[in-house]
């Protein structure tokens, strides 16, 4: 299963289209083409939470609150 994919399952519950117009929701960092192997839930993304996904070797983590909330948008090697 890709980012992608986890994505769009996401999407089907919480549609991006009900994010008020200041928030910044969506893959923030990262491709959409990443195969994800395991996945850490937090509300919002800590020094902590970043220790314990290199430890556990998570490659997706979901947070409530998004890691950049004004200013830069996302960092997902996309031009658009």
């Amino acid at each position: 299963m890709t980012v992608k994919d986890i994505a769009a399952l996401i999407e089907e519950f919480a549609p991006l289209g009900y994010q008020e117009s200041y928030d910044n929701a969506g893959l923030i960092v990262g491709s959409p083409t990443t195969k994800v192997n395991r996945i850490l839930l937090c509300v919002d993304v800590t020094p902590e939470v970043l220790d314990e996904a290199l430890t556990k070797e998570v490659n997706l983590i979901i947070a409530h609150h998004p890691l950049i909330f004004s200013g830069i948008k996302r960092l997902t090697g996309a031009n658009s």
